[in-house]
């Protein structure tokens, strides 16, 4: 008879996950309870260093347990390295007695979750940035395979009765709203994956030999979108500064002013969608019609 879990390593490849299936996982399943009926992802930390050499020193722990605690300790293990090792298939003790926590009820955590471990120390050391990304893409597949939302992924320190602190370094209601940004993604259609994909190529500009970003070829040289923007506003603050002009009422006093990328995509995530999304476009078309025709930048470098 199959472990309720073994779908994990269909679900986590077909998210595009790099999945090792430890031997026996399919099998693997503590006896101290009923088996997962999960309603949702509980996120935890090894509490062991970590490193890209040594990405998950945790690993036989996750197995077989500690002299405390019987083993499996969870369903997967995220590495440093963004490696999910696939541990049980079946129970795993990784939750004990969970308190309600954002839609989930309260009671056996090792029933109510699919367990992540993220292997690393939690104290001194956060997660690396290749191990965040692979437990969000972990958690999504998760929660769209159960039908579950966003919120329904808690951090074991928001469902402890114990007072757990983990994951260390992980602020929870970002990891949602990052999760909740996947999951539109996701959901994207073929036609609206594409539009973004053109929107982002008439942005950066055609990309170099090995995808870098190159921006468009402009008579100053290789430009992106909004460096030309900054250089557009350097230049009219410079010439209002010669100028001596008053400065418009309402507007920024040019001390402190640092028009950089940051400042132009602040000032673009302030306007509201109606007026952001009819001025990018336009930009994009003021800057496709100064682009050269391929015949013209053929001609251009003869």
């Amino acid at each position: 008879m199959d472990l309720p879990l073994v779908w994990l390593a269909d679900v986590l490849r077909d998210a595009g996950l790099n999945v090792v299936e430890t031997p026996g996982w399919r099998e693997r399943t503590a006896d101290s309870g009923p088996q997962p009926e999960p309603v949702g992802v509980l996120e935890h930390h090894t509490a062991n260093t970590a490193s890209y050499q040594n990405p998950a020193p945790s690993l036989q722990m996750c197995i077989e347990g500690r002299t405390d605690l019987a083993g499996p300790l969870c369903h997967g293990l995220i590495g440093f390295d963004g490696t999910v090792h696939l541990i049980a298939a079946g129970r795993a003790n990784h939750a004990g007695r969970a308190k309600a926590s954002g839609p989930n009820p309260e009671g056996d955590g090792n029933v109510l979750y699919v367990g992540f471990e993220w292997d690393y120390q939690g104290v001194d050391q956060g997660p690396s940035r290749e191990q965040y990304s692979a437990a969000l893409q972990a958690t999504a597949a998760v929660l769209h395979h159960l039908g579950r939302p966003p919120d329904a992924a808690r951090g074991h320190k928001e469902t402890s009765v114990t007072g757990k602190i983990d994951p260390g370094h992980v602020d929870m209601d970002r990891f949602r709203a990052d999760l909740g940004t996947k999951r539109q993604e996701e959901d994207m259609t073929p036609e609206q994956d594409a539009m973004l994909r053109r929107l982002e190529s008439e942005l950066l500009g055609p990309r170099g030999p090995h995808g870098e970003i190159t921006g468009w070829n402009t008579e100053l040289g290789p430009r992106t979108l909004v460096a030309m923007v900054v250089e557009l506003v350097n230049g009219l603050l410079a010439q209002h500064k010669q100028q001596g002009a008053a400065a418009p009422q309402g507007a920024v006093p040019q001390q402190g002013l640092k028009p950089d990328p940051d400042t132009i995509r602040a000032a673009f995530q302030a306007l509201p969608a109606e007026q952001a999304a009819p001025l990018l476009a336009e930009l994009v078309r003021i800057q496709q019609a100064r682009q050269p025709t391929p015949e013209q930048h053929a001609a251009q470098q003869r």
